[in-house]
């Protein structure tokens, strides 16, 4: 048999949960052509995998590399830990379809509810506006990794109602249309529909993004064109997901997935301090929709926790309407309110009221880890309580200040003290099979943090406690891919795709923490997580990393159902 590659001598874990086994895996024309006990004579390229895992590449169900894979095809850091298949485009933030007038304005909302680079997004994305399979077409042959790409809901809003779409609710005859232009982005190759609902998602402009303002008839109305087909799913985030989902959001959720009879995929589930009760109310709502024959996937968290945050660039106080309606203005204006002291007091009094909040901290978690633009070093890796107590001032008051200090550049991380609690919660979602593994978000909050590690962190943190190191494969691979219909990813099988990975087990490991780093187009940096034990990354029968290196091939596929 001739053979373009032949993997020899590794354990093969196939991604269905079955136990691992020593075998041969040929790949021809970028599929597997057999997995056994192969003769590698003839191969063009064997490789010696002997003391190695070979394992499927692993599917991310909710990123947005939509814009970075213009300008970085590896989709890192997610392929350094293993992924070989995402799926972008979530939340409802696409820029495709966009008529060409609207491109600079969904770009801008982007940037400020993903946390993203305008100037990057405006340097170095090329998709100039039009249909989504004009977006699809621009990755072809361009990708290092292979993508599935969803619908935004925003984009669609746009598209349909213009300026209006951050305005007002949709009249009947733009629902129509809207529900007309997803039917057709659906046949030109988009795998899904996304929205979310989320009073922190505020646009550049200071309005709510345009999924905020969709009623429930809209919603529906556009699941049910997914109800259409035999393909698809759906990704929705509703506003009350921190408490576990209100009666109006359970309505809802249930609605779509009965107008679509399609997977709805939601969330990520996490114990919270101020909603300790949430992520059991989510997990149960998600079961309870299991026994009715619904399919309902919230995502549990394995990667490492922790926020960073500047006050130039974070949305993270958004959901806090003096906090929003400040740092959505322009520099100037920005600056002149945060010295406002009545300005300041409107904000004391919302930090102090944490009802229905996503981020709630206390002054003690949050540190400094970089001065900024002519801040003072010495403030590095003090808290904001401590720098306070120091200075004699409160610690709101302490934080513009030391923010101002630094010319809004000055750098501060959220981070989360072990909890016990919440490692038991994971622990439970992790075990429950209508949860997804997912919470990357990879390509995006590119200066909030890093969720990229999740990945490894399941194979090495949860392994074998709580899942057999098959079982957490499964979960990485055959699952997801599933879940989306994404039939030849995620096993090593005959036929199927050969994304597969290399996996030192005795290497794995994630890094300590996320580092920052300046890679980005017009010098924009970003937070990663560094992985170890990779020892290679093949996606469709071609090397796309050897030990964490890329080796420029990209050999990608735009997965068009």
């Amino acid at each position: 048999m001739s053979w373009d590659l032949v993997v020899r001598g590794g354990v093969v874990v196939d991604g269905t949960g079955r136990p691992g086994q020593r075998a041969d895996v040929a790949v021809r024309d970028g599929r597997i052509a057999a997995v056994g006990d192969l003769d590698g004579n003839g191969a063009a390229r064997v490789i010696e995998a002997d003391g190695l895992t070979v394992t499927p590449g692993f599917v991310d169900i909710h990123t947005h590399y939509d814009a970075q894979l213009h300008f970085e095809p590896t989709a890192s850091p997610s392929s350094w830990h293993g992924v070989t298949t995402v799926l972008t485009g979530n939340c409802g933030f696409t820029f495709a379809p966009a008529r060409p007038a609207d491109l600079d304005w969904l770009l801008q909302m982007l940037s400020r509810v993903e946390g993203m680079s305008a100037e990057a997004l405006t340097q170095a994305v090329t998709f100039r506006g039009g249909s989504f399979a004009d977006f699809l077409a621009g990755f072809d042959g361009r990708v290092g990794v292979n993508v599935a790409a969803n619908v935004g809901h925003c984009a669609l809003r746009r598209w349909v109602m213009g300026d209006d779409a951050s305005e007002r609710a949709a009249t009947d005859a733009e629902v129509e249309q809207m529900c007309a232009l997803l039917r057709a982005a659906l046949g030109e190759g988009a795998i899904g529909f996304t929205s979310s609902q989320l009073d922190l998602h505020v646009a550049h402009d200071g309005r709510p993004v345009p999924s905020n303002l969709a009623e429930p008839g809209e919603l529906i109305a556009l699941a049910g064109v997914l109800g259409e087909l035999d393909r698809g799913a759906i990704e929705f985030i509703p506003r009350s997901f921190l408490t576990g989902y209100d009666d109006d959001d359970r309505r809802l959720v249930r609605a779509m997935a009965v107008a679509s009879g399609k997977a709805v995929h939601l969330n990520t589930v996490t114990q919270m301090p101020h909603a300790p009760d949430g992520w059991i109310r989510s997990l149960q709502f998600a079961e309870e929709a299991a026994a009715e024959g619904l399919h309902l996937h919230p995502m549990f968290a394995t990667n490492k926790r922790g926020t960073h945050f500047a006050l130039g660039t974070t949305f993270l106080f958004d959901e806090m309407p003096t906090f929003r309606d400040t740092l959505t203005l322009p520099r100037e204006d920005r600056e002149r309110r945060l010295r406002d002291p009545g300005v300041r007091e409107c904000m004391r009094k919302e930090l102090a009221d944490p009802t229905g909040r996503s981020i709630v901290f206390g002054w003690g978690a949050v540190c400094v880890e970089d001065a900024g633009e002519g801040g003072d070093e010495a403030w590095v890796g003090r808290s904001v309580a401590e720098l306070a107590a120091a200075r004699g001032e409160d610690p709101l008051d302490c934080f513009i200040e030391v923010s101002l200090a630094g010319n809004l550049r000055t750098q501060f991380v959220l981070a989360a003290p072990p909890d016990p609690s919440r490692q038991a919660a994971v622990e439970t979602l992790i075990r429950s099979p209508v949860m997804m593994a997912g919470s990357s978000d990879g390509g995006a909050h590119l200066l909030s943090f890093c969720g990229a590690d999740f990945p490894t962190r399941l194979l090495t943190e949860w392994v074998p406690d709580v899942l057999s190191f098959e079982a957490a494969v499964a979960r990485l691979t055959s699952v997801p891919a599933a879940a989306y219909g994404l039939a030849d990813r995620g096993v090593i099988r005959p036929g199927a795709a050969a994304d597969l990975l290399l996996v030192d087990r005795a290497r794995l490991r994630a890094g300590d923490g996320a580092r920052y780093v300046e890679d980005f187009p017009a010098g924009s940096g970003r937070y990663v997580v560094d992985a170890e034990g990779y020892a290679a990354v093949l996606v469709n029968g071609e090397m796309l990393l050897e030990e964490g290196h890329a080796t420029g091939a990209l050999p990608g596929h735009v997965l068009r159902p």
